[in-house]
C-alpha cells in the first residue's frame, strides 16, 4: 500500500465508555475542521503505523459476511449510502455495545476518512478506526515576557496506536492493531471480527502445528512413523503443498475428523483463518516438518529424538521377567528425493 499521496479528508470525534461500568457513550453530531498541523500527524502517526503486512487482517462472520457490522457499515459508506458523520457514529455505537469486558478501558474515537492510498493500480480510500485509551503526560514551556513557565498537560500520541483498523475501500481487508489485546481480545474478535491474512511464515506454523498434534495423537509407533515418512515424502516430492493435501494424508492414519480437529486447533492458535487450498513451497516445508518431527514414541511411555534424515524402520521390545525391558529400534536413513 502506497501512502506517499494520501491525506485526511474527514474526521470525526467521538467517547466511548464501558458499559459494565456505567460509563456513557458520547457522540459528537459534527465533524471538526482539521489543520496541516493535525492532518500530518494523523498520517505520520495513525495511517503509517498501522499500514504493514503483519497487521493484514480480512473481515468474516459465522455466516455471512454481509452480517459483519464493520464490514457492512463501511460498504454502506463507500457506496454512498451513508455520510461520513452517520457511518462513525453508527462505528462507536456498535463499539460501546461490545464494551462490557471489565478490562475494557474508556476511550477517545476517531473515525478518519483518508484518501489518495494507492494499492499500485489505482487510488482508494479508506476508514481509520482508532480508539485512543492511554493519555500522556508532557510538559510545555509557556514563554512570557522575559519569563519561562512550565507547565503539565496530558494528550494522546499518534504515534503509539492503542487500538486501530484501517478498513480498505475495495474487499474485505483491514488493517488492524491492539496494543492491549492480551488483556481483553474484543477488538479483532468481538469488534472488528477479523481474522489475520497468513502469510507463509504463519502458514507453515500452523500446519507443522497441525502434523504434529496428528503424529502425537496416532498411539501406534510404527504407524506414526509411517505418517510422519508419508507428510515428508508429499512434501519432498511436490512443488507445493496444501493443508487438503496434508488431510488427505492424514486420513489413512486417523479419523478425518480428528485431522479437521487438529489443523482448526492450528489455524486458532496461530490467529489466522485455514484455508484447504492455499499452498505454500514444498521442499521449505519439508525442511521444517524435518525438524518438527524429529521426535518418535517407541512405546511404553519412550520417545527418542532421531537426527534428520533418520527414520524407524522397526522396534523389538523384549521383557526379562524380572522387571527389565530391553527396546531394540532399527533405523533408516531416508532416501531424500528418490
Amino acid at each position: 500500500m502506497l501512502l506517499d499521496d494520501s491525506s485526511v479528508a474527514r474526521l470525526a470525534v467521538h467517547r466511548v465508555g464501558n458499559q459494565s461500568r456505567g460509563e456513557v457513550l458520547q457522540l459528537s453530531d459534527r465533524t471538526p475542521a482539521v489543520d496541516e498541523a493535525v492532518s500530518g500527524l494523523l498520517l505520520n502517526g495513525y495511517l503509517k503505523g498501522i499500514v504493514s503486512d503483519k497487521k493484514k487482517y480480512q473481515f468474516f462472520h459465522e455466516t455471512d459476511l454481509k452480517l459483519n457490522e464493520i464490514y457492512c457499515y463501511s460498504r454502506q459508506f463507500f457506496n454512498g449510502e451513508l455520510d461520513f458523520l452517520e457511518v462513525s457514529q453508527r462505528i462507536a455505537r456498535h463499539l460501546y455495545a461490545r464494551s462490557v469486558h471489565p478490562n475494557i478501558s474508556a476511550g477517545d474515537l476517531f473515525v478518519i476518512l483518508f484518501d489518495g492510498l494507492s494499492d499500485g493500480e489505482r487510488n482508494v480510500r479508506a476508514l481509520g478506526v482508532f480508539k485512543a485509551e492511554i493519555r500522556e503526560d508532557f510538559l510545555s514551556v509557556v514563554e512570557s515576557g522575559d519569563v519561562f513557565d512550565i507547565r503539565h498537560a496530558s494528550g494522546i500520541n499518534p504515534r503509539l496506536i492503542d487500538k486501530g483498523a484501517l478498513i480498505l475501500e475495495n474487499g474485505p481487508i483491514v488493517y488492524a492493531v491492539d496494543r492491549q489485546g492480551q488483556q481483553a481480545k474484543f477488538w479483532l474478535d468481538d469488534f472488528l471480527k477479523a481474522m489475520r491474512v497468513p502469510d507463509a511464515v504463519s502458514k507453515s506454523r500452523m500446519m507443522a502445528s497441525a502434523v504434529q498434534q496428528i503424529s502425537t495423537d496416532i498411539d501406534d509407533p510404527m504407524q506414526q512413523a509411517q505418517f510422519k515418512e508419508a507428510c515428508l515424502a508429499l512434501c519432498e516430492e511436490s512443488q507445493t503443498v496444501s493443508s487438503g493435501q496434508v488431510m488427505a494424508v492424514a486420513e489413512k492414519f486417523v479419523p478425518w475428523e480428528q485431522a479437521t480437529q487438529a489443523f482448526d486447533a492450528a489455524a486458532e492458535s496461530c490467529g489466522v483463518r485455514r484455508d484447504d487450498h492455499d499452498t505454500l513451497p514444498g521442499a521449505g516445508m519439508a525442511k521444517r516438518l524435518e525438524r518438527t518431527l524429529s521426535k518418535y514414541g517407541v512405546g511404553h511411555g519412550i520417545s527418542v529424538l532421531l537426527p534428520a534424515g533418520i527414520t524407524l524402520k522397526n522396534i523389538h521390545s523384549s521383557a526379562d521377567g524380572e522387571g527389565g525391558l530391553t527396546l531394540t529400534l532399527a533405523l533408516r536413513q531416508r532416501d531424500v528425493g528418490a
